[in-house]
């Protein structure tokens, strides 16, 4: 299958013909299945964010005269065309005429791929595998005419989990760039149960630019609540001054909105900021060798402060297990393990709603 406009192609399994609408900024497939509801599916043109496309399905459900959105639970994650995809189950009440109440369940797919994103959603009980088998095999297709692009060759996903019921996911991506550079990105996309609002999304994007020297040259933060950017802030390091200063600070700009506010300014650090590259030496070099006790670094969470670098404090808990560590990250405190790389295979942290965990499921190359 191939649209009429040559943007993507694919191969579906369907009953009949697929049937495709273009729209601004995306392409509607109809695929029949046989059953009562079609399964149906959009391709995006630009990155979307996967929590907040899907809450948005909900927040259209919910709309509709005498529908409640019961929940909305993420059901499985996993790596497909190397990127992260999500399936997710929407429970929902329709009112009928007089006193009775009819169920439904709206299955949904979300592919967070950088190039075609993608949304499938099949408005019928059952045939949960079905669902899953044919839209696994369209994100597995999907792809821009021509060759494809090769897959980043630094790769690792992350499932959240509340109270040990999965939430969202966090995906991590590295490529090499001209000249020794590095480019890497994290995004995360979090479900969170809501009060009387209902359901909640959180989506945030990190892209980092290293240099040569593994050292910080521009990061870019966007995040994103309930499908509306709420604060995006770039990070740019400044060239020293001349002649250098006796005791060197590492001096950045940052420029941005915070909602309706916008940001600018400097600010100065003596370690300069860190990257997690850099977090993860620290973890392997130092304390998984016992060589130090605790490490400590410069990072940007422009969402805490966006005018100063935040510490974090890393520290040993031999007690937990021999890769057990604390972190301390401004007030939030979290548990973790490393593995033999130092990357954090494991965290835990206190959120409103519950304890909130990550664990590494997938990493290319294996650690």
């Amino acid at each position: 299958m191939t649209s009429k406009e040559g943007i993507f192609t694919a191969e579906v399994e369907a009953a009949a013909a697929p049937r495709l609408t273009r729209h601004e900024g995306s392409t509607r497939l109809e695929l029949p299945l046989g059953t009562e509801a079609p399964l149906s599916c959009f391709v995006y043109e630009r990155p979307i964010d996967a929590a907040g496309a899907v809450l948005a399905v909900a927040k259209a459900a919910q709309g509709h005269k005498g529908v409640t959105v019961l929940s909305l639970a993420p059901t499985d994650v996993q790596v497909v065309a190397g990127a992260p995809v999500m399936f997710v189950d929407m429970d929902y009440e329709v009112a009928t005429s007089g006193d009775s109440v009819s169920a439904g369940r709206l299955k949904l797919m979300v592919r967070a791929s950088p190039e075609l994103p993608l949304l499938c959603a099949h408005d019928q009980p059952g045939y949960a595998r079905t669902f899953q088998r044919i839209t696994t095999d369209l994100a597995a297709t999907l792809q821009v005419p021509g060759k494809p692009r090769a897959p980043a060759p630094l790769a690792e996903l992350r499932v959240l989990k509340l109270e040990g019921r999965l939430a969202g996911f966090d995906w991590r991506t590295g490529r090499s760039l001209d000249g020794g550079a590095q480019r890497t990105e994290v995004s995360t996309s979090l479900l969170l149960p809501g009060a009387s609002n209902g359901p909640r999304a959180e989506d945030r994007t990190v892209t980092t630019v290293t240099d040569d020297k593994g050292e910080l040259l521009e990061q870019r933060h966007a995040f994103a609540e309930n499908g509306q950017l709420t604060l995006q802030v770039t990070l740019r390091r400044e060239r020293p001054s001349k002649p250098p200063r006796v005791t060197p600070l590492i001096t950045y700009r940052y420029e941005g909105r915070q909602g309706t506010r916008p940001l600018k300014g400097t600010f100065t650090s003596r370690t300069g900021i860190a990257t997690e590259a850099m977090v993860r030496t620290g973890v392997r070099e130092g304390l998984l060798t016992g060589e130090a006790s605790e490490v400590l670094f410069d990072v940007y969470r422009p969402a805490e402060s966006s005018s100063a670098p935040t510490e974090v404090v890393l520290r040993r808990t031999p007690a937990a297990g021999p890769r057990a560590l604390t972190l301390t990250t401004g007030a939030i405190i979290e548990e973790a393990r490393a593995n033999a790389s130092g990357a954090l295979e494991w965290t835990e942290r206190t959120l409103p709603e519950g304890r909130l965990t990550s664990e590494l499921v997938h990493a290319v190359p294996t650690p």
